[in-house]
């Protein structure tokens, strides 16, 4: 007691007894108790930076811990996604939901995961769920609801289509992200809506002027409509921000090769090569460069890399065909041109390029086959119209030939055609004019003309 004194009649220790109790306390500490996310950190840190060998090694030591580590699974899911195991990763976000049923993020990744395996029914379901969880507007979950409704029954059902589009403005509003936009966009080419298309990806690139993505699309779009200028201009902006962008590099040098720069265009073929050397596109036009510059032979060789690479496609083969006309070899041309209508036969084009083939090769009866085939599908091309008739005039056919050419003249009275096939129509006009005038005075003299009476006839 000698160290206690009475304040206010309560014994209180000196202050010297005080600070003497709590230095001791301080060897005394808790027990450590290690909290089952307290590496949530280091997980997220070797995720971002994509070491996701490390990553893995250490989720692992941390589900051998506990397996209700949420975090923990939730990464193992993306990873695993990232690697193409859906099935590992649905199964990996569901045991995250079942750690945590009330976070909206494991429910929409077990949606996304259900749609990249087709499911799409539960796919909506479960970015219904998401939606009902979610304490705010979250754009992903309508972003998603937009995706799922253009790909389930999207041309059978037309409310599918007008849900999509709901779902992808409202997932707009939302957000800044240009992934609505541009699938709204895309949804408005579906309808062949044009000027809502191109202000989707002009909100788009808006909101994010450094978008690649919504910068070539744009750019695409008006290469689709005929503006060359301001499709340069877009590409010319990707390129901006990314230099080695294949998908404006590919656009922008077809721009310059069909203004005959092929020497630029060639240019930029070459840093696309880098990237995509087994694109067929890529060949195809590199091809078609050299055979702008008349370098026939490495032409011929460009365009059977793009044909080797894309067999089932018709261009290649179309040019291939072109190439091996313009260097007189007929056989060849109708090798590759029969390829090419069995690659897309609802093409005039290749049937054209066939017939022009066969009637160098002597087969006029052939050639007005394809050219009869290519008539019916395109009946008021100038060009198709100017070889049929040129071919059904060498069978003998001067009538049908003549109907052809009374056709084409209609046409070119309201349209502007190139001037070599005007001046062959009025050269082809010529000749089966003097052809009739011909038959017509070999003709023999017919029942209802008058003749002289010989002396035995009434």
């Amino acid at each position: 007691m000698a160290n206690d004194v009475v304040r206010n009649g309560r014994l209180q220790e000196t202050t010297t007894a005080i600070v003497q109790r709590t230095r001791n306390d301080r060897g005394k500490r808790a027990p450590d108790i290690a909290a089952i996310e307290s590496r949530n950190w280091l997980l997220h840190r070797h995720y971002t930076r994509h070491e996701y060998n490390a990553c893995k090694l250490l989720i692992e030591q941390e589900l051998s811990k506990s397996d209700g580590h949420e975090y923990a699974n939730y990464l193992k899911g993306l990873i695993l996604r990232k690697e193409g195991k859906i099935q590992d990763s649905l199964d990996c976000f569901q045991t995250a939901y079942n750690v945590n049923s009330t976070n909206v993020d494991n429910v929409k990744q077990i949606a996304k995961s259900l749609l990249i395996m087709g499911s799409h029914q539960r796919a909506i379901d479960a970015y219904t769920e998401a939606e009902k969880i979610s304490a705010l507007p979250d754009w992903e979950i309508y972003y998603g609801l937009g995706k799922l409704f253009i790909t389930r029954e999207a041309y059978v059902k037309l409310n599918q289509l007008q849900e999509a589009k709901k779902c992808l403005k409202r997932s707009a509003e939302l957000t800044r992200n240009e992934l609505p936009n541009l699938a709204l966009a895309k949804l408005h080419l579906l309808d062949d809506m044009i000027p809502e298309a191109r202000n989707a990806y002009t909100t788009a690139l808006n909101g994010n002027p450094e978008s690649i993505d919504a910068a070539t699309e744009l750019g695409l779009l008006y290469l689709k409509i005929g503006d060359t200028q301001r499709a340069f201009q877009q590409f010319g902006a990707a390129l901006a921000h990314s230099p080695n962008c294949v998908n404006a590099i590919l656009p922008m040098a077809y721009i310059m090769q069909n203004h005959r720069e092929y020497d630029v265009a060639l240019s930029k073929y070459k840093v696309a090569a880098q990237t995509i050397p087994e694109s067929s596109v890529l060949w195809n036009n590199i091809g078609m460069c050299l055979y702008g510059k008349q370098k026939y032979v490495a032409a011929i060789s460009s365009l059977k890399r793009a044909h080797y690479l894309s067999p089932l496609s018709s261009v290649p083969s179309c040019n291939l065909g072109i190439v091996f006309l313009t260097t007189g070899q007929p056989a060849s041309a109708a090798i590759y041109l029969c390829a090419a209508v069995s690659a897309e036969p609802k093409n005039p084009t290749p049937y054209l390029l066939l017939g022009l083939a066969l009637k160098r090769l002597d087969d006029l009866e052939g050639a007005e086959r394809s050219l009869t085939k290519a008539h019916a599908l395109a009946p008021q091309d100038p060009l198709i119209l100017i070889n049929y008739a040129v071919v059904l005039d060498a069978r003998g056919k001067q009538a049908n030939a003549t109907e052809i050419l009374i056709a084409l003249n209609d046409i070119m009275a309201v349209v502007d055609v190139d001037s070599q096939i005007s001046q062959m129509a009025k050269k082809l006009s010529k000749k089966l004019l003097h052809q009739d005038k011909a038959n017509t005075s070999q003709e023999p003299p017919t029942d209802d003309e008058e003749r002289q009476l010989s002396a035995d006839e009434v």
